[in-house]
C-alpha cells in the first residue's frame, strides 16, 4: 500500500458560503437542521431559539443528507429574521416564508405554521385543517388539500397592501386580495414558528425554513420545487473532448494537462465525441477543490469517467490520487486471481473487486464516491458495483491537488476512450448515480446528450409508510416500462417487470413483505429514460 506524503495546504474556509439560482433571490434567513448537534443553527442569518420545553428531536427527512427536526405541541422555534420594516409600514409588509413540512398523520383538528408576532399569546397565523386545506378565517381556506405522512414545500409570498398567497410544491393553494399594510400578516421583528397560544400546535416535522424580504413571484416558488427535490450538486471541473482541436480544454473549471498523446475518437453518441489516451500516456486534472473533512487532503469527492475498453483481459488504470507516479487508485484486472477476483471486474486489492465485470467496445460511466472512514463506492451506469472497504481519513483515497487520469507506474494503464469527466466535491449518493445515468444519456445539470423526459414518476403516499405504498407516474411515449428497487446504498432489491404502457397516467402499488426499515430508491425505467424517488421504510 503507498503512503500519503505529507503536503501542507494553505486555504480559507468559506462556511455557509450559498448559491441563488438564476431568479430566486437570495435568502435572508435559511435554516437546515442537518446537523443533531446543533439544531438551531443557520446556514444563512441568525440561529434560531427554541421555546417551550423538551428538546427537539432530529430525525430522517425528505432526502438523503437531509435531515429534519421534530416540533412537538407546546414548542415553537423563535425565527429572528433580521429584516427591516418595509413595504410603507412600520412592520415588515413584504416577505417570504419557506417551510419544508410532514405532519404524521392522521391530521389534527389544527396545525400551526407560525405566528408573525414576537410573542407566544396570540393564535396562529396560518394553519392545516384536519381535512388537509390550508389557511385561516379572515383569508380564507384553500380547495386543494395535502396529505399526512407526506413531505411538503410550503412558500407564503406576502404583499401587504396588496396581496397574501401560499403555494405548495409550486401550486398556488391559496390567494388573498387586499390584505392591509401593517396588519395582522405584517411581520414583526421575531416570528414564532410552530406556535400558537391554546395547544393547536401539534407535532410537525421541518426539514427547512427559509425567509426572504421580499414576495416571491409565482415562477420564483415553482423553481423552489417540492420538499423531496434538491438541486443536482454543482460539478467542480467537467470536461467533454467535444472539441477536436483541443481536447484539454474544459467546460467548467481549469484545462486538463497531457502527458503523451490523445487522438480524438468517435463517441458514445453522434453528438458526443470523446479521446483515446493510449497507454504511458496520461492527463492531469486541477480539480479545485478545498480539503474537506478537517484534513490537509480531498477526503470527500465524486469522480465521473464515461469510458469504453477496446479490449479484455487487459489492465486499465482509472486515477491516481496523488501528483508522483505512482500505482494507480482504480484498475480494469486483466485476469483472475486466487482471491477471487474477476478478469475485467473493477477495484483494488486495497478496496476489492466488483462481482461484475466489462464487456469491450462498450460505454459505460463510472461514478467514484467518495468519503474517507465511511465509505468507497463504484457505480457503473447508476448501479452500485463495489462496496468497497472503507478508506481511512487522510488515506491513499485522499486527494492531492491534482489527479492523474489514466496513469500508472509499471504499465497497468492499457489503451482507453473517454468521453467525459467530471468532479464534485461531495460524495452522490445512491439516487444522484441513479439519476446521472449512462454514458449516453447525461439527465443532470449539463451533460453531453439532453434527452426529453418521456415518462415521469411520482411521489409516494403515504411516505413513509410501513406495508403499502403508491406511485403515480405518467407515461408521454408508449414503451416498456420497468422499476428497480434499490437500497440506500443503490444495490439491487427487486425487478418489477409492468410490460407496455401507451400515453397515459399509471400507479405502481408496492407493498414491503421484501423491505425492512430503512431508505430506499424506486428507479423507473421507459424508452431509455430513468426517473427516481426516494422513499422511507417504518417498521
Amino acid at each position: 500500500m503507498k503512503t500519503k506524503r505529507l503536503l501542507l495546504f494553505v486555504f480559507i474556509a468559506l462556511f455557509g458560503a450559498v448559491m441563488a439560482s438564476a431568479t430566486v433571490p437570495v435568502r435572508k434567513g435559511w435554516w437546515k437542521f442537518d446537523d443533531p448537534a446543533d439544531l438551531m443553527k443557520a446556514t444563512i442569518g441568525n440561529p434560531l431559539t427554541p421555546y417551550g420545553t423538551g428538546a427537539h428531536e432530529s430525525l430522517t427527512g425528505p432526502v438523503d443528507g437531509n435531515l429534519a427536526i421534530s416540533d412537538a405541541v407546546g414548542q415553537a422555534l423563535i425565527m429572528d429574521h433580521g429584516i427591516a420594516a418595509n413595504g410603507g409600514g412600520a412592520n415588515v409588509n413584504e416577505y417570504s416564508f419557506q417551510i419544508d413540512f410532514y405532519v404524521p398523520g392522521p391530521i389534527p383538528s389544527y396545525v400551526c405554521f407560525f405566528q408573525t408576532g414576537v410573542m407566544n399569546d396570540a393564535d396562529g397565523d396560518l394553519f392545516i385543517k384536519a381535512n388537509g386545506t390550508i389557511g385561516l378565517g379572515v383569508l380564507g381556506w384553500s380547495t386543494k388539500t395535502v396529505a399526512p405522512d407526506t413531505w411538503y414545500r410550503l412558500i407564503v409570498s406576502a404583499k401587504c397592501g396588496e396581496y397574501y398567497r401560499v403555494y405548495v410544491n409550486g401550486e398556488l393553494f391559496l390567494e388573498k386580495l387586499g390584505i392591509a399594510v401593517d396588519s395582522r400578516h405584517s411581520l414583526q421583528p421575531q416570528s414564532y414558528i410552530f406556535g400558537d397560544d391554546d395547544g393547536e400546535d401539534p407535532t410537525i416535522f421541518c426539514s427547512e425554513l427559509a425567509v426572504w424580504n421580499v414576495p416571491l413571484t409565482e415562477e420564483q416558488a415553482l423553481e423552489l420545487g417540492d420538499a423531496t427535490t434538491v438541486g443536482f450538486p454543482e460539478r467542480k471541473g467537467l470536461w467533454q473532448f467535444d472539441d477536436a482541436a483541443d481536447l484539454t480544454k474544459a467546460t467548467i473549471g481549469l484545462p486538463l494537462e497531457l502527458t503523451g498523446t490523445q487522438t480524438a475518437v468517435a463517441g458514445p453518441t453522434d453528438s458526443n465525441h470523446a479521446t483515446m489516451v493510449p497507454l504511458g500516456s496520461y492527463l492531469t486534472m486541477t480539480h479545485g477543490i478545498d480539503p474537506n473533512l478537517g484534513g490537509a487532503f480531498v477526503n470527500e469527492w465524486t469522480l465521473q469517467v464515461d469510458f469504453s475498453i477496446p479490449k479484455t483481459e487487459t489492465w486499465y488504470a482509472f486515477f491516481q490520487t496523488g501528483s508522483i507516479n505512482d500505482d494507480a487508485d482504480l484498475f480494469v484486472a486483466s485476469s483472475a486471481n486466487s482471491s477471487g477476483r474477476a478478469a475485467n471486474a473493477i477495484g483494488t486489492a486495497a478496496t476489492g473487486y466488483s462481482a461484475n465485470t466489462l464487456l469491450a467496445n462498450t460505454w459505460y460511466r463510472l461514478l467514484v464516491t467518495v468519503k474517507n472512514g465511511e465509505f468507497f463506492r463504484v457505480y457503473i451506469d447508476g448501479s452500485l458495483w463495489l462496496e468497497g472497504a472503507i478508506q481511512p481519513l487522510e488515506g491513499r483515497w485522499a486527494l492531492d491537488p491534482v489527479l492523474r487520469i489514466f496513469q500508472d507506474n509499471d504499465g497497468d494503464d492499457g489503451d482507453i476512450n473517454c468521453s467525459e469527466l467530471a468532479m464534485w466535491n461531495v460524495a452522490l449518493t445512491a439516487a444522484q448515480a441513479l439519476e446521472l445515468g449512462n454514458a449516453t444519456n447525461s439527465s443532470s445539470g449539463i451533460g453531453s446528450v439532453m434527452v426529453k423526459n418521456t415518462a415521469e414518476l411520482g411521489q409516494n403516499y403515504p411516505n413513509p409508510w410501513t406495508i403499502n405504498t403508491i406511485f403515480p407516474y405518467t407515461i408521454q411515449e408508449a414503451g416498456k416500462v420497468t422499476f428497480r428497487v434499490l437500497d440506500a446504498t443503490g444495490t439491487q432489491i427487486n425487478v418489477i417487470e409492468a410490460g407496455v404502457k401507451t400515453p397515459g397516467s399509471y400507479q405502481l402499488e408496492l407493498n414491503s413483505n421484501q423491505l425492512g426499515s430503512g431508505v430506499y430508491y424506486l428507479q423507473m425505467i421507459s424508452n431509455k429514460q430513468s426517473t427516481v424517488k426516494r422513499m422511507i421504510v417504518v417498521k
